[in-house]
């Protein structure tokens, strides 16, 4: 199978590359191999586990196919891996799941030693960008003078950005075939990624091209526990912002015709209050222009996402949420089942249920809320941070034709995700823990699986000069359209 061939690659890289640092390391927990017996009884677990629970199988491939991959990775299990080897190689397999919320975590006991020390990265911060890496900032200004902003990085420690980039990809838990969420995620945590991937050495050397002159540098690294966040974007301090919620607003103009309402996560606290305080000043103002930013919204609450959509969809819809158990399958690997049983109740009591053989699938209904209920024109921002519940509410307004969206494919996909709850099952042997959803949430305005998020209106690209001025295009293409 083609991901197997792409799983022994990926583990050759790391066996060249990450073997001689763990050499290095004085933390035996790091430094320890577990036997490929180990390994397959822990992938044995797995396989049962996701075979038993997880709402993919059936949507994207057969239970058939993955009964045959996991079996298929089980038997080129043949030499000892450390515990991250292994984990990154889960990776390349569960990425078959083509489930975001599906995830592969550090133990407990390595994950309290790495929060401990401190590692080496490059002071010098990376962007990629389309199928290009650039350098835009530095931890300290003396390398400024080292190499010059927006550079092209062709290299660094003899391995291309390139190769990097293809690889990091692929550790990267995705939606259906999006590859927008991936190459989001990507950007953002790019400069923790390959040093974890590629090597900590003492001395960074870099391959970059600035116009047609290419050179090569090098600098030492520096220690730190945590990497800073990537220099983007600017503070507006203009906001009325209600934290707890997640939401803040503006007006761009003086007449207060169009307002910019941001929500940054489908927060479950507060949200009902911000929403009838943002409503109601959007009919009392008579707004006519409604720019919802979903842009990095990475999900949460659904009764959140149903609440704004009450506000902003003018005809009632339906929502689905199927799951094929009653109670966690393997109980002893996982806990939490009372919050699983919880879940399914509370669904049960907000819709109604429908039981299809052994498929129990609870349907919300969406009504449109009478009171303020917003009328105007809807702009929605997105790119490849839209994900889940932000998934939900711009396919349900893109598809009753409520707004016009501007930007890149969402992360999530039209049809839905796996999601709901997600325990963490801990594998007996190595310790380490993957995150498996329960319920597959169902889109109901679009039932069949495409496997790609909500498309834009209008696409829009960033350039490596649209990073340094800060631009926010995608505001300046709303503005463009309504003339502001």
């Amino acid at each position: 199978m083609y991901f197997l061939k792409r799983l022994l690659i990926f583990i050759f890289i790391q066996l060249l590359t990450i073997s001689g640092i763990f050499a290095q390391s004085k933390h035996s927990i790091l430094t320890k191999k577990y036997s490929p017996i180990e390994l397959k009884r822990d992938a044995e677990v797995l396989t049962d586990v996701l075979l038993a629970m997880h709402p993919s199988i059936g949507i994207y491939q057969t239970r058939a196919y993955y009964q045959s991959a996991f079996k298929s990775y089980i038997n080129q299990l043949s030499d000892s891996l450390t515990e991250k080897q292994f984990r990154i190689s889960l990776k390349l397999l569960l990425d078959e799941m083509h489930c975001g919320h599906t995830e592969v975590g550090i133990s407990k006991a390595s994950l309290k030693v790495i929060s401990k020390v401190k590692q080496n990265f490059s002071p010098l911060v990376f962007l990629p960008l389309k199928d290009k890496v650039h350098y835009i900032a530095s931890t300290e200004k003396k390398y400024d003078t080292l190499i010059k902003k927006g550079s092209q990085i062709i290299s660094i420690n003899g391995v291309s950005t390139d190769t990097m980039q293809k690889q990091i990809m692929r550790i990267i838990s995705g939606d259906g075939y999006n590859q927008s969420g991936k190459q989001h995620y990507m950007s953002l945590a790019f400069n923790v990624y390959y040093p974890a991937l590629f090597g900590r050495p003492d001395t960074f050397k870099i391959e970059c091209k600035n116009g047609q002159t290419i050179k090569q540098i090098s600098y030492p690294a520096f220690k730190t526990k945590t990497f800073p966040p990537l220099p983007l974007g600017s503070k507006d301090t203009l906001f009325t912002r209600y934290k707890k919620a997640g939401m803040k607003f503006k007006f761009l103009d003086k007449e207060n015709k169009t307002m910019l309402l941001k929500i940054e996560k489908f927060s479950h606290i507060k949200d009902r209050k911000a929403y009838r305080k943002i409503f109601r000043k959007l009919h009392k103002k008579g707004t006519q222009n409604l720019i919802i930013d979903l842009r990095n919204n990475g999900g949460g609450s659904l009764a959140n996402a149903y609440r704004l959509l009450s506000y902003t969809m003018d005809t009632i819809a339906t929502q689905t949420l199927k799951t094929g158990i009653k109670n966690y399958p393997y109980k002893k690997y996982t806990h939490g089942n009372v919050w699983f049983k919880f879940t399914r109740f509370v669904f049960k009591s907000i819709g109604r249920k429908r039981v299809i053989n052994d498929t129990d699938y609870f349907i919300y209904t969406i009504h449109p809320n009478k009171k303020h209920h917003y009328k105007g024109k809807i702009f929605i921002l997105i790119n490849g941070g839209s994900f889940s519940a932000s998934t939900l509410v711009a396919a349900y307004l893109k598809y009753k034709n409520r707004a016009i969206f501007i930007g890149e494919e969402t992360g999530g996909t039209l049809e839905g995700c796996n999601a709901g709850i997600t325990p963490y099952y801990t594998l007996p042997i190595t310790k380490i823990k993957i995150r498996v959803p329960a319920f597959r949430i169902i889109h109901d305005v679009s039932p069949l699986a495409t496997g790609h998020g909500i498309l834009p209106d209008y696409k829009i690209e960033y350039g490596i000069k649209d990073i340094f001025g800060k631009r926010d295009l995608e505001l300046i293409k709303v503005k463009e359209l309504l003339g502001l």
